[in-house]
């Protein structure tokens, strides 16, 4: 189980929603959700300024007492999850590009910045291993299907999200786009309890959804019967 989860950013495409979009993926929770955006794949007739718009959004983010309203993210879960995480930064900053965050405290509670990493290869291991955290790699794409390319190779298949206004990319990514869990123009977490089937593939899970009626069968037993008359 598990995910490393892509938001997919076209050319044409709203680049103030899709900068918000990235950053709620990655942020929301601290990052500690299977469905995290931690992967972002930009075109390059854009990355640079998705990437600004992110980093600007980001810095504005608050850490603390996550009591106080005042503050976006709270700490991670524990210990064994700050080492992993701040273990993960620092192979961020050999791969890449650190452009806002990276630091961690543990004095009084297990915190970490939201964290951005600009100019990864697809193939970093930021970009393929899940890390659970507040940390987003960054990777630039030569046009939409190269994009796709990218969304599409790791071993995991969580979920996705992809901002454009692209009608004709949208129909594509719907069949080519390997995810149980698919959003476009909005953010790649949240699927709704009663409404919105959560499930996935690859090795994050067997595509089964969770509130969908193929789910009730696996709370019955299958048996196959057979009597010689």
């Amino acid at each position: 189980m598990g995910g490393k989860d892509t938001v997919v950013v076209d050319k044409e495409a709203d680049l103030d929603l899709a900068a918000e979009s990235i950053v709620v993926s990655a942020f929301g929770f601290s990052g500690q959700k299977c469905s995290a955006g931690s992967r972002a794949v930009i075109h390059k007739d854009v990355y640079d300024e998705v990437l600004d718009k992110a980093i600007k959004l980001t810095k504005e983010l608050t850490v603390g007492d996550p009591t106080s309203g005042e503050n976006y993210m709270g700490a991670v879960v524990d210990q064994k999850a700050f080492d992993k995480i701040m273990d993960y930064i620092r192979i961020g900053k050999k791969e890449g590009r650190l452009v806002t965050g990276g630091e961690g405290d543990d004095s009084k509670g297990y915190f970490i910045q939201p964290t951005i990493f600009a100019d990864l290869d697809p193939k970093a291991r930021i970009m393929q291993e899940e890390i659970f955290g507040p940390v987003v790699g960054f990777s630039k794409a030569d046009d939409f299907n190269h994009a796709l390319e990218i969304a599409n190779n790791t071993e995991y298949g969580l979920t996705g999200a992809m901002i454009t206004n692209n009608r004709a990319h949208i129909e594509q990514a719907k069949q080519d786009f390997h995810v149980g869990n698919l959003y476009f123009n909005r953010n790649s977490t949240g699927a709704i309890v009663g409404y919105h089937p959560f499930g996935v593939f690859k090795m994050s899970g067997t595509d089964s959804k969770a509130g969908g009626p193929d789910y009730l069968a696996l709370h019955m037993l299958a048996k196959t019967v057979s009597e010689m008359y």
